[in-house]
């Protein structure tokens, strides 16, 4: 009886020297009791053969007795130097843990754990190494990276391990060591006061003159110069983080900084500084490919597609950003695909497809609490007040512009969206003071912050359009042309040919026509669908100015197909004319076929008969989050919230399937 517990307590093929070795008996006869559980077809290898009967026997043991053998099982496969997360889970079996070297086990373990995509694992063996620890300087760490593994999975802040996290940054029982990973995480769940105090103690802990404090303190400053550069000290001393040396680098380690941070740090230095050149590109697609996506380096994979973006180069970065999401989707971090999401959505708003992002922007906020995302949560809000802004539905965006947001946003980088997304929104309601107001503080944020560059936000094309709108045109011919004096040449940038486009509207017609045909020819070869939609609808009035009318139609048709492409309804109406309904909306003679796409009529009428998400993607050959955004949309044009709703709503829909199939 007693082996056969300890093989139900083991459940793993195990040597007979450590069986009798664990229950303190002569090799012999355990050998012998093997030997004949193995005959009877009850084991092999040492194990169990049947859930069963391990089961059984795991019942009819007393706990005290299980617990022991746990006890005991640590404590040799410590000894006989066995796996650390096999050791770890006869630790967690127990029910005291008094062995000096534990919490290095579990620690060990959870990072295995981690390798392996365990996170429940991972979280089970930093609780308990957590509770046993002897010290604040371990326990604080841990927590850190506790709190941290729990975020992707549902990055909340009211658990009790973030709440003990918070309770030794204010008592000031952290260590330097962690000081530094406490605030970024403070920062990324929206908490200023906190990450400020964490801050503050890192001061504090460098005037000391230690030097992994010293070191530590100079490279968390320079990281919230780049990404909360509201917080950053207007001076600092600085280290030279890419070329340290091997005692600084392992001092950045051992604080929690990884090759990945510092490589992003000093991608974005030169960024920032000299523009996003090809060299800057080429960085960034080295260290996607270098890179796996885990805990240590979601921050810098997003950084890198910053870069692209920055750069103008939408589909590299769109088509690495669709790779993470499904590396994210497969390693089950909701999280993260929640926040890749959100990366996405902002590149289908630069591109124009303003529906697309408004799809993936919900769908992301849909994975996990869109409040618990923190500063990420801030720019799926401007995401959305801006693609709703374009798309002229500007009571939904006035909605999500009352959303509240993390004080984190204001000070982050992406605090610049959001301010943007607010500016276009008051400029669309004929709010041209609130408006102009949005475009130079965000000017004036960016010239502070040392991030002035086009691939950021233009704002002084913004504060053209606004000048337009009051038509002040001497004043929109400015504020472009400076913009165009700021980046050298008009197609250095695709927001040179917004700037084209605005001082043609101030140009007299024979000048517009060249003017806009020009900018019509950046926005496309930057695949700019909306900015070449706009461009191409005033080129179309220019034309008829000039008197070349069927130049002018064959440039408004261009338009109206794209602007429908794009979802941008404002613009379609004003190419299409009274003879249009709003695309969003159906009206009372208007059928659901003639409101949906053909792919939202074929999802519909799939999701009406009962199909699930992945049987409607492997149907239509399509992804699953493609299916996600047409039932959005259909949602939305349809008037109902789910899909017990889409069979009503089709009723009258006459069944085409048989006649599409003849």
């Amino acid at each position: 009886m007693r082996v056969a517990q300890l093989l139900a307590v083991l459940d793993a093929p195990t040597s007979l020297w450590i069986l009798a070795r664990i229950l303190d008996a002569d090799r012999a006869a355990v050998r012998a009791i093997i030997g004949e559980l193995t005959a009877s077809k009850l084991v092999a290898y040492s194990q169990f053969r049947h859930r069963d009967i391990r089961d059984a026997v795991l019942r009819e043991m007393p706990i005290a007795l299980r617990r022991r053998l746990h006890q005991r099982s640590a404590e040799v496969l410590y000894d006989c130097s066995a796996p650390a997360t096999q050791v770890a889970d006869h630790l967690i079996g127990g029910a005291e843990v008094r062995v000096s070297w534990a919490v290095s086990v579990l620690r060990n373990a959870a990072r295995h754990a981690i390798a392996d995509d365990d996170t429940a694992s991972a979280i089970e063996y930093l609780e308990l190494a957590c509770r046993v620890a002897d010290n604040d300087a371990d326990r604080g760490v841990m927590l850190v990276h506790l709190a941290v593994i729990r975020w992707r999975l549902s990055p909340s802040t009211s658990t009790r391990s973030f709440a003990r996290l918070v309770t030794m940054v204010h008592s000031g029982a952290m260590p330097a060591s962690g000081l530094a990973m406490t605030a970024r995480y403070l920062l990324y769940s929206g908490r200023v006061e906190d990450a400020t105090r964490a801050v503050q103690l890192l001061d504090d802990a460098a005037l000391t003159t230690e030097p992994l404090a010293m070191v530590n303190r100079a490279t968390l400053h320079q990281w919230l110069r780049w990404f909360y550069p509201g917080l950053a000290p207007a001076t600092t001393t600085e280290p030279d983080i890419r070329t340290g040396s091997a005692d600084q680098d392992r001092m950045l380690r051992r604080c929690g900084w990884y090759e990945s941070d510092t490589a992003v740090m000093g991608l974005l230095s030169d960024v920032f500084t000299h523009g996003a050149c090809d060299h800057a590109i080429a960085r960034s697609q080295r260290l996607l490919r270098a890179h796996r996506l885990d805990d240590t380096t979601v921050c810098a994979l997003l950084t890198a597609l910053d870069v692209l973006v920055y750069a103008d180069r939408l589909e590299s970065a769109a088509s690495w950003c669709d790779s993470l999401m499904l590396e994210a989707s497969a390693r089950q971090a909701p999280a993260w695909q929640a926040i890749f999401g959100i990366w996405r959505s902002a590149m289908y708003l630069r591109s124009g497809a303003v529906e697309d992002a408004i799809g993936h922007a919900v769908t992301a906020l849909s994975r996990v609490r869109g409040d618990s995302l923190g500063t990420y949560g801030g720019l799926a809000m401007a995401c959305l007040i801006e693609s709703a802004t374009t798309a002229g539905r500007l009571r939904e965006a006035a909605t999500y512009l009352e959303t509240e947001v993390p004080e984190t946003v204001r000070v982050s980088r992406v605090g610049l969206h959001h301010l943007r997304a607010r500016g276009r929104y008051r400029l669309a309601v004929g709010d041209l003071d609130g408006a102009r107001a949005d475009f130079l503080t965000c000017g004036e944020r960016m010239r502070d912050w040392h991030m002035d560059i086009p691939g950021l936000i233009a704002w002084r094309n913004d504060l053209a359009e606004v000048d337009l709108a009051a038509g002040d045109l001497s004043g929109a011919r400015h504020w472009a042309a400076e913009h165009l004096s700021w980046i050298r040449s008009a197609a250095k940038h695709s927001s040179g040919g917004v700037s084209l486009r605005l001082i043609a509207a101030t140009s007299s017609p024979a000048q517009r026509v060249a003017l806009l045909r020009k900018s019509v020819h950046i926005a496309a070869s930057g695949a700019q669908l909306l900015e070449t939609a706009t461009a191409l609808a005033d080129l179309a009035d220019a034309y008829h100015l000039v008197g070349e009318r069927d130049r002018g139609r064959t440039a408004a048709r261009r338009a109206l197909r794209l602007a429908e492409q794009c979802g941008a309804e404002p613009l379609r109406r004003r190419l299409a004319g009274s003879r249009t309904t709003v695309l969003h909306t159906v009206s009372v003679n208007e059928t659901p076929r003639e409101a949906l796409s053909p792919s939202e009529l074929k999802v519909a009428r799939l999701a009406a008969d009962g199909c699930r998400n992945r049987e409607i993607a492997r149907e239509l050959h399509i992804t699953t989050s493609t299916v996600e955004q047409h039932l959005t949309r259909v949602y939305r044009k349809l008037g109902v919230t789910r899909r017990a709703g889409l069979a009503a709503a089709l009723v009258d829909e006459p069944d085409t399937r048989q006649t599409e199939a003849v």
